[in-house]
């Protein structure tokens, strides 16, 4: 039996599903899923995705299950805790949803967000 871990982020059904589906087999085998908030987007900050199978040790893991691990660095993990990955297959706006608590503003397109101020002390 396999040690629990807390998962930091949620990954919906139909998100995890559509993650396995595009990662294949590579995701499968030995790699993860970086997860990553990088400058850009309509507000400031955006996400960034992509498979990747090399780990550092500033590496947190924010997600594990059986078959999906989401894993993000040191500088944009502060950003992610609590975020719910959603993936709606809308015809009009297909495509991953981020629903981030840590967000002050998110755009409309909902992949774009900027950080609220941290309070000092």
């Amino acid at each position: 039996m396999g040690m629990q871990v807390d998962n930091l982020i949620q990954v919906s059904a139909a998100a995890r599903q559509e993650l396995l589906r595009l990662g294949g087999a590579e995701l499968r085998s030995a790699g993860f899923l970086r997860l990553v908030v990088v400058p850009g987007g309509c507000t400031g900050l955006t996400y960034e995705m992509g498979i990747d199978s090399v780990q550092t040790p500033f590496d947190r893991l924010l997600y594990k299950d059986e078959e999906l691990h989401v894993v993000t660095d040191g500088s944009s993990f502060r950003y992610l805790k609590g975020l719910s990955i959603d993936y709606s297959a809308d015809l009009v706006k297909a495509g991953f949803r981020f629903l981030n608590p840590n967000a002050a503003a998110s755009c409309g397109c909902g992949s774009s967000f900027s950080a609220q101020e941290e309070a000092a002390g």
